[in-house]
């Protein structure tokens, strides 16, 4: 019987041994499939996966000053390409989504109210949704400038309210218990620093190699934001990357040897903290970087300060940390003059044979 053959079908295995079917096809998104060559129903879905019609945003041919069309022209511009390449990723998956969605309609005439729409549809995620906002802004603010579009819908739309972060800072207790079950010489104690020493994010953890190291100073420019930062190297960190052996440039790989890519660190690090007792404590990496951010406030660092070494381009997030570290300042110092008023309260009144008073009984008597 002759082997059939299965034009576009792609085959997959992630870093676990799990392997996955694809059908992929130029200029279109690839379709994973459920089931394996070998399992019955496989051709029949496979025939299904070949009409779904899913254009990447690039490629999709759309009218002239369509929604769809404009995402595109973007998307081809030299501003999108100077973008920081973690916003075009961001951007493209957004913008992306909006193509496919409402790409027919015209950009010339999208209303506040509908990009009000798109923003309370994630209002699950407030994250999702400001960063949705933040996009279409950037998107019309680009048009308004190429002359394709005259008024930017996304203007005057408020953000979406966060609520209470999710990343909780590393308490003092929990970084001493990670670093007893994971002590200097192993990997996980050198994410620990470059996270908390240095205080990176998780996509500069991943790439930060040896490269970037000259004179104590860890020079780099952030995935993120695509901007330099200097970080003093720390002895507790210089301690870590000089226990571990040196092979290639990264300063973080897996134990095959191989760089981590982001998701990939952010759930080793789960498994660092269940081996240290901490799987309950509802942790992440990022927490690490708060923590950093929240001990340079508590020593008196200032906005600026916080900024610079955490590689922020602005004072707004640095506030946060200042302002927290204010409001436990302020909260010593009242009590501090509270306990002193008490103290004060609590004297016993000056005797009545004493001073002035009882000298005045004296003479009369």
């Amino acid at each position: 019987m002759a082997k059939i053959r299965y034009n576009y079908l792609v085959r997959d295995v992630t870093r676990h041994g799990q392997v996955r079917w694809y059908v992929r096809r130029p200029g279109q998104n690839k379709v994973r499939l459920k089931l394996t060559p070998e399992d019955e129903g496989f051709t029949k879905e496979y025939k299904d996966a070949l009409k779904t019609k899913s254009a990447k945003p690039g490629t999709i041919r759309v009218q002239p000053y369509s929604l769809g069309w404009l995402i595109n022209q973007y998307f081809a511009s030299a501003h999108f390409a100077g973008l920081a390449k973690a916003t075009q990723v961001q951007q493209r998956s957004i913008l992306g989504r909006v193509a496919r969605e409402n790409g027919d309609k015209d950009a010339r005439t999208l209303t506040s109210a509908a990009v009000k729409a798109g923003r309370d549809k994630r209002a699950q995620t407030p994250g999702a949704a400001n960063n949705f906002l933040k996009s279409v802004k950037a998107l019309y603010v680009w048009g308004i400038e190429a002359g394709h579009v005259k008024q930017n819908p996304a203007i005057g739309v408020k953000r979406a309210k966060m609520g209470k972060s999710t990343w909780l800072p590393w308490t003092p207790e929990q970084r001493e218990q990670f670093c007893r079950a994971h002590p200097i010489g192993t990997m996980p104690r050198l994410v620990y620093a470059l996270a908390y020493e240095a205080a990176f994010r998780r996509s500069d953890i991943v790439t930060v190699g040896r490269q970037h190291i000259k004179d104590g100073f860890i020079l780099k420019t952030q995935e993120k934001t695509d901007e330099p930062v200097w970080v003093p190297i720390s002895p507790e960190l210089q301690a870590c990357i000089d226990a571990m052996p040196k092979t290639g440039l990264h300063l973080v790989t897996t134990a095959y040897g191989k760089p981590f890519s982001v998701k990939g660190i952010g759930g080793a690090m789960q498994r660092w903290l269940k081996q240290a007792g901490l799987e309950k404590a509802g942790l992440s990496l990022h927490g690490l970087r708060k923590a950093a951010g929240a001990d340079m406030a508590e020593g008196g660092a200032t906005q600026e300060e916080i900024a610079a070494a955490l590689g922020h381009s602005g004072t707004k997030t640095a506030s946060i940390y200042t302002k927290s570290a204010d409001k436990k300042r302020l909260a010593r110092q009242a009590q501090a003059k509270r306990q002193g008023t008490s103290a004060t309260q609590s004297v016993p009144p000056e005797s009545s044979h004493s001073g002035p008073v009882g000298q005045k009984r004296r003479k009369s008597q």
